[in-house]
C-alpha cells in the first residue's frame, strides 16, 4: 500500500486503539440489542395488525351510501328529459322518447311531475362511463341514481349495455329503489 491509502485509513480508523475484551462485549451488546428492537418492530407489524382482507364471496364488503358504481334509471319516474344524456362527458347514454297521444291518460311521477313523452329506449353503456355522477346531479326527478351495485363484470364489451327498460333490469328496482 502506499503512504496516501495508509495515512486515509488510518484517518478514518483509529488503529492505536485497541479492542479490549469489554469493548468486544460492549459490541456484541450492541449488535443484539439493535437487533432485537427491529425485530420487535417487525413483529408488531406481522403479528399485531388484524388482518384487512375478507372472505370476498362469502362476505362482502359494505360500501358508503354515496359510493358511485352501478347507474339505475327508475324508468317509471323517467320524464325523458335529456339531461342525462347531454350532460354525460362520454356519451354513454341513449335515450329514445316520442310525445306522447293527447287523448292517452295523463301519468305523474313519484313527486308529481307530469310525463309528457313516452320513454322508446334508456340504454347505458357501463363500458364508457366514467362514474363521474354528472348524470345524476342534472336528473330533476332523480330516477337516475348510482347504486352500491359494484359485481358487474361481463365477458364481452356488448353485454355492458344495458337496456333500463328490459324486464329483467326493471327488476332490479326491488332492492334499489326504497
Amino acid at each position: 500500500m502506499s503512504s496516501k491509502v495508509t495515512a486515509e485509513l488510518t484517518s478514518a480508523y483509529d488503529v492505536s486503539e485497541q479492542l479490549t475484551i469489554g469493548k468486544w462485549f460492549r459490541n456484541i451488546w450492541t449488535t443484539v440489542s439493535t437487533v432485537t428492537k427491529g425485530m420487535m418492530i417487525t413483529f408488531k407489524y406481522v403479528y399485531g395488525v388484524k388482518p384487512v382482507t375478507i372472505e370476498y364471496p362469502e362476505v362482502r364488503e359494505e360500501l358508503p351510501a354515496n359510493s358511485r358504481s352501478r347507474l339505475f334509471n327508475d324508468a317509471e319516474n323517467c320524464i325523458s328529459c335529456y339531461q342525462c344524456a347531454t350532460a354525460c362527458p362520454v356519451d354513454c347514454i341513449y335515450i329514445t322518447a316520442v310525445r306522447r297521444d293527447k287523448d292517452a291518460p295523463a301519468l305523474k311521477t313519484k313527486d308529481g311531475t307530469p310525463i309528457k313523452l313516452d320513454l322508446m329506449q334508456y340504454t347505458i353503456d357501463t363500458a364508457l362511463c366514467c362514474y363521474c355522477g354528472l348524470c345524476t346531479t342534472v336528473c330533476p326527478t332523480e330516477c337516475l341514481t348510482h347504486t352500491t351495485d359494484y359485481e358487474f363484470a361481463q365477458y364481452t364489451l356488448d353485454e355492458m349495455k344495458y337496456d333500463y327498460l328490459a324486464p329483467d333490469i326493471r327488476a332490479w328496482r326491488d332492492r334499489i329503489v326504497k
